[in-house]
């Protein structure tokens, strides 16, 4: 396996595979810009660049190093700090440092980096009028959420941005130089190292599979039966960096072809699960649909910038927690799964995928290959809400999402998916036929406390719980507002 670190390609063999790629950047390799703040995703002070082909198209996100394995980053171009501008100043540190955008420092690698590809990707052309600069702003607001600064505060870095909005922005790779290389030499080793199958083993089962195909997969399963499943990495990356479990071998999922993708089939959306929230948040930005305010509102609430560049759909439900962001949706759309074991494939509703508390139907050896939503009518209302104590880059105390629609009598139809109510994301059947029915916050709420019996916890006491999603849907069922009402409680 190997990696374009800044202008260097490196070899990564199976002992070094499943380390965090924090840790071999500091520890390996000797680079110390990337700092590890809180080892959770949360603050941005780890955040690396990483290019991919895409359409043939050279591409650049920011990602938490804190919460990848090495090796799944094997045939991409890793950007870190240390090797971003040899010679002198890129134009966004030099944007930094004339606004007096950096105090303690910790923080400022990765606010560089989220700065960065903020740059990468936003057209020369694209800030002229007041409009287009206003939207952009929100658009830089939203790469940078992943990233605390605890002493400079924001308004220089926002600054900063808008200087750099003045100038030339980068938009165009074409002819750049990145990290000391042409993006002609980035784009040819990439081509020589994105396409192959990669598997790097080590002594003791240590392995890390990256397999390009179902049969490979299915070897790497026979190869590694105990092996941790992964996408993005995530959700498991906080098992490694905060629970300090040791996994030895990964079968990331990645690479599949049959698990990439956005599809409208015979009005149903076929989405491969190892789709991105930020994929996602693109496709629903481009299609205008009944579904697309809901899902974009909600997308832009699930963690930052960085985690939504790595953490897939796939994932989110493949680990069972009740409290994940995308499963109740899904089930107010009555989402069903692909899933795959070798040659044999099944499809089951999502409403019997979740077992109890961390459990799934999912069999050994068994993927979530495709998610595929049923397309509502254009006379149906989607309503979503995830209360959670800050805006952004937080966990729901509670997620609620209603589908609603009248027939030709004129009743409402409704399905409720509710996510932290149980010990797993459920359908509120009791609750949506109160609503139907026009029943008052009390009557909603009795229906959903004889379903539900929520926890007290840090996050909110099981009362809270209740009363919100019973003030949520009696507010959703008068006002028959289609737009997703999102937000923090």
């Amino acid at each position: 396996m190997d990696i374009l670190l800044n202008q260097h390609r490196c070899h990564i063999d199976g002992q070094q595979a499943h380390r965090p790629l924090l840790a071999w950047l500091r520890e390996s390799q000797g680079l110390f810009a990337s700092k590890e703040g809180c080892g959770a995703g949360d603050c941005g002070a780890c955040s690396v660049l990483v290019g991919r082909l895409e359409n043939d198209q050279l591409v650049y996100q920011a990602v938490n190093a804190c919460l990848v394995p090495v090796a799944s980053l094997q045939g991409c171009h890793l950007i870190t700090l240390d090797g971003l501008s040899p010679a002198e100043p890129h134009a966004v540190q030099q944007a930094l440092i004339d606004c007096h955008a950096s105090q303690c420092g910790f923080c400022t690698p990765g606010i560089v980096i989220a700065m960065l590809a903020w740059w990468l990707n936003t057209p020369a052309n694209a800030l002229r009028t007041n409009a287009q600069r206003q939207h952009h702003r929100q658009v830089f607001t939203q790469a940078l959420s992943g990233n605390l600064c605890r002493c400079t505060g924001y308004e220089p870095i926002f600054r900063a941005a808008q200087g750099l909005a003045a100038s030339t922005l980068g938009g165009d790779l074409t002819g750049q130089s990145l990290a000391g290389l042409s993006t002609q030499d980035i784009i040819g080793f990439l081509q020589s190292a994105g396409g192959t199958t990669q598997a790097a083993q080590g002594p003791q089962g240590i392995g890390y599979y990256q397999p390009h195909t179902e049969a490979q997969l299915a070897l790497a399963f026979e190869l590694a039966p105990h092996a941790r499943v992964i996408a993005g990495s995530t959700d498991v990356g906080l098992e490694v960096t905060q629970q300090l479990q040791d996994h030895q071998s990964y079968i990331d999922l990645s690479r599949l072809p049959s698990l990439a993708g956005i599809e409208l089939i015979n009005d149903q959306l076929h989405v491969g699960a190892a789709v991105t929230f930020s994929q996602l948040e693109a496709y629903f930005s481009q299609h205008d649909s009944v579904i697309s305010p809901a899902w974009l509102e909600l997308l832009e609430l699930i963690g930052s910038r960085q985690i939504r560049n790595r953490g897939t759909i796939g994932g989110n439900i493949a680990n069972g927690s009740p409290i994940a962001d995308t499963p109740p949706l899904l089930l107010a759309l009555d989402a069903s799964l692909v899933l795959q074991q070798g040659e044999v494939q099944r499809q089951l509703a999502l409403r019997d995928f979740f077992l109890s508390y961390r459990q799934t139907a999912l069999r050994p050896g068994e993927v979530i290959t495709q998610i595929r939503i049923p397309m509502p009518s254009d006379k149906s209302q989607l309503c979503i809400s995830k209360i959670s104590k800050r805006h952004e880059d937080d966990i729901s105390a509670v997620c609620l999402a209603m589908l609603s629609s009248q027939d030709d009598s004129g009743q409402l139809r409704c399905r409720i998916g509710v996510g932290g109510m149980a010990a797993t994301p459920a359908i509120a059947v009791k609750a949506a036929e109160v609503v139907a029915n026009q029943g008052d916050r009390q009557a909603i709420c009795a229906a959903i406390g004889a379903e539900f019996n929520p926890l007290n916890d840090v996050r909110a006491s099981a009362d809270y719980r209740l009363q919100v999603c019973a003030n949520t849907l009696y507010y959703w069922s008068r006002a028959g507002d289609s737009r997703a009402a999102g937000g923090q409680a």
